[in-house]
């Protein structure tokens, strides 16, 4: 049992080495996450942890500021806070197979990059790389506002950043599709030994017994 965690250690980078991230969107007002992914940040509660960088939790707009996403009438994420750029990071405390946003007036200056647990970038996107959004910071537009989806491929991404070089970059609604962490995976790993374990005895004393 104690090489069960190095197997999924090794299985997890091998899956990094050979992951292709895709993207995918549909366009706004926000129908909410994918089927199987649950929304696990979406700002009403203030700043959550593993947040940090130059950003604000925001509502409603200011012009030459920021833009609430089409039909958001709720807080959402705005990058930067101040200044003409800057960076927000997200460390997600889980590993997600998956990730979705609603992103908000979508710019070809905004960018979003995922990493792994041992720091691999698992692709940077800007804002022209949604389709099929124009990326000109249009807010009114459906097609300029959109919930944007990140496969991961097989990898497992544990870190997001925000950037954008001009103001501004907003998003709602993080949601995503977690898998169990390594202790869990060995725990159930375990578990279905120990079950075997206790077939094969309840066979053997069967045999016995006839």
């Amino acid at each position: 049992m104690r090489n069960f965690p190095m197997l999924i250690a090794a299985l997890a980078i091998a899956g990094s080495a050979q992951a292709a991230t895709t993207i995918s969107s549909t366009n706004g007002p926000d129908a909410g996450p994918l089927p199987g992914q649950i929304v696990t940040y979406n700002f009403e509660s203030g700043t959550p942890a593993g947040l940090s960088g130059n950003f604000a939790i925001v509502s409603g707009s200011v012009s030459g500021a920021y833009a609430a996403p089409l039909g958001d009438t709720s807080k959402y994420l705005v990058v930067p806070d101040s200044g003409s750029s800057g960076t927000a990071t997200l460390n997600l405390g889980l590993a997600y197979k998956s990730l979705s946003f609603y992103w908000g007036s979508i710019d070809g200056y905004n960018t979003v990059e995922f990493f792994d647990a041992g720091g691999v970038s698992l692709g940077s996107f800007t804002g022209s790389a949604v389709p099929p959004a124009p990326a000109d910071g249009s807010t009114g537009n459906a097609l300029n506002n959109r919930r944007v989806n990140f496969d991961f491929g097989g990898a497992l991404a544990t870190k997001v950043t925000f950037t954008s070089s001009s103001k501004a970059f907003e998003l709602d609604d993080i949601a995503g599709s977690a898998v169990p962490e390594p202790a869990t995976w060995a725990m159930l790993i375990m578990g279905m030994s120990l079950v075997g374990v206790s077939v094969r005895r309840r066979r053997y004393l069967g045999s016995v017994a006839a």
